[in-house]
């Protein structure tokens, strides 16, 4: 099982040169309803897919030339299986 903090780790090495580390991270743990969730994240079929109850788990960074990343991981909560992982860059979807 790869840990978000892992995804989030790896992917900003491949985004930026800044030397990323745990303790330069801020995150946070969510569970919700699928219908609290933001549908402008997901195609339609995606949407469909999740399961009732969700996970989420919210990992920030803002480099060095004040970009603001952020990494969503999507998980059904009943199984902890991984459904999902968005990226945002200063508000964008990437």
């Amino acid at each position: 099982m790869i840990y978000s903090y892992e995804r989030f780790l790896k992917g900003m090495a491949l985004r930026t040169s800044d030397q990323v580390t745990l303790n330069d991270i801020g995150y946070e743990n969510i569970e919700l309803y699928k219908e609290e969730m933001d549908e402008r994240f997901f195609t339609e079929e995606e949407f469909k897919e999740f399961p009732k109850v969700c996970m989420v788990t919210a990992i920030s960074y803002l480099t060095k030339t004040n970009d603001d990343y952020l990494m969503m991981d999507v998980y059904d909560e009943s199984n902890q299986n991984h459904v999902k992982t968005i990226w945002v860059k200063n508000g964008e979807v990437q």
